[in-house]
């Protein structure tokens, strides 16, 4: 996003991150869905270049309607499973097998894969019939729960922790973070995926990217953000890259909904989808260089 979009010198509050000095970058409207509801602030910290949503609004739920997750029946859910062998692969690389804790898993198509490959899965989810899915269909443990830190002390330890595009839904991340930390054994694995606010793609559409996905995204972290936390908690950084498969997935994602010019109101079509793959082919030089891509993983090791 350029730099001209933004205005960080008034200071309007303080960064619920790291206490920096924040102020307003952009205001957006629920572009993605387009449930009516006015015009979303965001700032942006001086200090650690997060975004956060300011003030979240109270009837944030009503954001998550009935709709917002789907629930096939096994034999289509393993249909899918195959597209999440790549994040398997980098935890298996960190920590092999053993008990995982998958924090906000949605439908649970991850922690689908998770069973299937062995793992020990259990889940902390906020969605109750997401919940009953994931007990009856994933074949994991689930914990209803909006507050994961909270649902966690009722939990033992981990070997892994994993959380796929959650982190920027939480009111509070670094409590969910740390919470996850203080439950991973040592040696244990934790493995993040988010949207990344240094993309290209943020940079180029700013309050018009898919990513930002207002108001449901209460926070966009910056990797160098989520590496200085994960630091202070005794963690070591394995690897951050822009470049997964599941990164150049979102990296698609995020084209196509920019060509769409109201996503909530038109769906997309067969030329939406076509020229977002050439525009994708032709910006992938610059998108994969460094950490330019759309989101981002980080995967942790504690000590």
């Amino acid at each position: 996003m350029s730099r001209s979009d933004e205005n960080v010198v008034d200071v309007a509050s303080r960064c619920p991150l790291c206490a920096g000095p924040a102020g307003h970058a952009f205001s957006s409207t629920d572009r993605n869905r387009g449930i009516p509801a006015g015009r979303f602030d965001y700032q942006r910290c001086a200090n650690c270049g997060s975004y956060f949503l300011c003030p979240v609004p109270e009837d944030l739920a009503r954001h998550y309607p009935a709709d917002y997750h789907t629930h096939p029946d096994r034999v289509e859910l393993d249909r899918y499973v195959s597209a999440e062998e790549p994040k398997l692969d980098l935890l298996r690389r960190a920590v092999g097998s053993g008990r995982l804790l998958e924090i906000g898993p949605g439908t649970g198509l991850f922690s689908r894969a998770a069973v299937l490959a062995g793992f020990e899965v259990t889940v902390i989810e906020m969605d109750k019939s997401c919940c009953e899915y994931i007990d009856s269909v994933v074949g994991a443990r689930a914990i209803h729960s909006d507050r994961p830190e909270l649902a966690l002390n009722a939990l033992g330890s981990f070997h892994a922790v994993a959380m796929w595009q959650v982190i920027e839904h939480l009111p509070d991340p670094w409590a969910v973070f740390e919470a996850a930390v203080a439950h991973l054994e040592p040696g244990g694995a934790i493995i993040v995926g988010t949207p990344n606010p240094d993309s290209m793609q943020f940079r180029l559409l700013g309050r018009y990217w898919a990513h930002l996905d207002a108001p449901r995204h209460l926070f966009l972290i910056p990797a160098s953000a989520l590496q200085r936390k994960a630091t202070e908690l005794g963690l070591r950084h394995v690897l951050t890259t822009t470049s997964d498969p599941a990164g150049r997935h979102w990296n698609l994602f995020g084209w196509e909904y920019a060509l769409r010019r109201h996503p909530a109101r038109n769906p997309s079509t067969w030329l939406t989808r076509a020229l977002a793959l050439l525009l994708t082919t032709a910006v992938r030089p610059f998108e994969t260089r460094g950490l330019a891509g759309a989101t981002y993983t980080s995967v942790f090791v504690k000590r």
